[in-house]
């Protein structure tokens, strides 16, 4: 289990989401997996993150149903947690459901307040994520100048975090060495703490 759930994460995280979300299937399909495990928590996280991805590319509306599947999921486990570990984690999800209803001013503000959570609460990974994910839905309503400035925030976020293959992959695949800095007011080098640092 934890060799495909590795496998999941690096597709995750490296942006193959067609190919994360077939081991996801293959990983929930282990009877080892009914087992409670913080990493069944995270991998339910991504896929969520995947299905309203899914879901804005065309790939049915059983997406949108499963990507909200998860969000009630993790509304749940915020209000429950008393460490506000789930809080950025919800918002982040939250934000992928109105953007892929359309709904652009409460995407782009739950988006950054889920950026903000995962700052203020120290979960760098976390905000890496939430840049990128804001990156892309920023891309897709061609706001490029501030998709480029939240790649670059989101290659500054996992550079921190330990994650360098990552980082090097953002850079690469954004091209931000055409980034325009300053920009936008959420785009900048957040003075945070290297909490949760994992190589990749």
């Amino acid at each position: 289990e934890l060799i495909q759930l590795r496998r999941f994460f690096t597709a995750f995280w490296f942006g193959d989401y067609q190919k994360a979300n077939e081991l996801y299937d293959v990983v929930i399909s282990l009877p080892s997996h009914k087992l409670p495990k913080l990493w069944s928590i995270t991998s339910q996280y991504y896929r969520g993150i995947i299905a309203f991805h899914l879901y804005r590319e065309g790939e049915g509306e059983e997406w949108l149903d499963e990507g909200k599947k998860m969000l009630q999921k993790f509304e749940h486990l915020a209000k429950l947690s008393s460490t506000n570990s789930f809080q950025s984690k919800f918002l982040l999800l939250q934000a992928e459901s109105y953007a892929s209803s359309c709904e652009i001013i409460n995407a782009k503000m739950v988006f950054e307040a889920s950026i903000k959570s995962a700052r203020d609460h120290g979960y760098i990974n976390d905000q890496g994520l939430a840049f990128e994910c804001y990156g892309k839905f920023l891309a897709s309503i061609v706001d490029n100048n501030a998709a480029l400035n939240c790649f670059k925030s989101a290659h500054v976020c996992y550079s921190q975090w330990g994650a360098l293959a990552l980082a090097e992959h953002v850079w690469k695949k954004y091209k931000l060495s055409t980034c325009n800095e300053g920009s936008s007011p959420f785009c900048a080098s957040f003075h945070t703490s290297n909490k949760h640092v994992r190589s990749w």
